[in-house]
């Protein structure tokens, strides 16, 4: 038993390493490129340990992907939303969100390149499946919380859907541009960007009244 946690572990530990070392190489504009064999060169393993954890590069992208989301899920569930001012909680959510983008930049190419259509439609099932259940964990953390900001009157009430679509178009798009730098900040005032874009968000949030 005390071999098979220990074996379970070291596995565990090795697959750290492999993303690890691909989130280091996938984290420059050149990532296209890179290698299985680089990767295990960097993680200090053999090229076929790589394939004992994932049958692909693509594999890989997915996981960090997943990687990535759960960091950011994990990251709203340790704010304490006020209930009795549940519009600026929102307000504080939206700029922590794009905060964490910003401060997890290295995963820009991956989570933009597992986004287009041509990746997610060669994607396994199995992957879709991961990426549907989280997008229910946010929902279930989220989805509450509006709920009780629309039986207060502190939002117009409509459905859910309607209110993520709006606030995941608004999102993604300025996430492009806090990750595009140069090219939207040329002042480097990204923290422009936030404000204006959370105010924004704040106001489609509330909707007309």
């Amino acid at each position: 038993m005390l071999n098979t946690v220990r074996k379970q572990r070291e596995f565990e530990r090795r697959e750290e390493d492999i993303l690890d070392a691909a989130l280091t190489l996938f984290a420059h504009p050149n990532w296209e490129s890179v290698t299985i064999e680089q990767i295990a060169n960097l993680a200090g393993i053999g090229k076929g340990t790589v394939y004992k954890h994932v049958s692909s590069k693509d594999e890989l992208l997915f996981k960090l992907t997943i990687q990535f989301y759960r960091g950011l899920l994990q990251r709203f569930q340790l704010e304490d939303m006020d209930s009795d001012n549940v519009l600026e909680s929102f307000r504080n959510i939206f700029k922590i969100a794009f905060q964490y983008h910003l401060d997890h930049a290295e995963y820009r190419y991956i989570v933009e390149y597992t986004n287009r259509i041509d990746f997610k439609e060669r994607a396994d099932k199995s992957w879709h499946d991961a990426f549907w259940e989280l997008d229910n964990a946010f929902s279930q953390w989220g989805d509450p919380m509006l709920i009780e900001a629309m039986e207060k009157g502190s939002i117009t009430k409509r459905p859910l859907d309607h209110i993520s679509i709006g606030m995941h178009a608004c999102f993604d798009g300025t996430v492009n541009m806090l990750w595009a730098g140069k090219d939207w900040c040329s002042h480097g005032n990204k923290e422009e960007i936030i404000e204006a874009a959370t105010e924004f968000m704040m106001n489609g949030l509330i909707g007309n009244q």
